[in-house]
């Protein structure tokens, strides 16, 4: 009679063991598919930086740093528009793709600065920063001349929008402008695949 409970006892233990085990098997395809998908994502998304003309733009390369990207300026009061550019590593555009405009309006008169960022179709931005001043650069803590987007003073975070617009007020003289963003491809163009790396 002692032999039946063991028995039960034995199958109850096996069952829920392999139970378990299928579970966990369950759960490492999920997290296997969840990390696929997540790459997948990384992957179709690119940092950007705005370009001007020629005798506007500034690669950070020529200036001794070790990250592409553009300073542009010194510019006046009036409008400009800018290319944006993503993925142009060494600073070379045609390593790069045109993934919008960037519109920019200084007011003398108000000492104001109105910036847009438009997307061309089938790209999106999820983060924005924005360094607008008198000198070429912002700086860090230290007082050190800086190209990263996170020393930048204006940022947002986005979900995926089209369009990203900034003021900055308090301005006078000739300024300049860096624009960097992280842009993607919102798949609904499917003739563009991934951004180039």
């Amino acid at each position: 009679m002692k032999t039946i409970p063991k028995y039960l006892f034995f199958c109850v233990v096996m069952f829920f063991a392999c139970q378990t085990e299928r579970l966990g098997q369950n759960d490492q395809s999920s997290d296997n598919q969840s990390d696929q998908q997540d790459q997948t994502s990384e992957e179709s998304c690119e940092t950007l930086f705005a370009r001007g003309e020629d005798d506007h733009a500034t690669c950070f390369l020529d200036d001794g740093f070790s990250r592409w990207g553009w300073t542009n300026g010194s510019i006046e009061f009036g409008d400009y528009s800018f290319d944006l550019y993503s993925g142009a590593g060494q600073c070379v555009l045609d390593n790069g793709t045109l993934a919008g405009t960037l519109t920019v309006n200084y007011d003398e008169a108000t000492g104001t600065v109105d910036i847009d960022y438009e997307m061309n179709e089938g790209f999106v931005l999820n983060e924005t920063h924005l360094y607008v001043g008198n000198e070429p650069y912002p700086t860090d803590q230290n007082g050190q001349d800086s190209v990263a987007p996170g020393q930048f003073p204006y940022q947002h975070e986005l979900d995926g929008v089209e369009f990203d617009s900034y003021t900055v007020d308090g301005l006078s003289g000739p300024i300049y402008i860096i624009a960097h963003g992280v842009v993607c491809n919102n798949g609904e163009d499917e003739d563009d695949g991934p951004l180039p790396e």
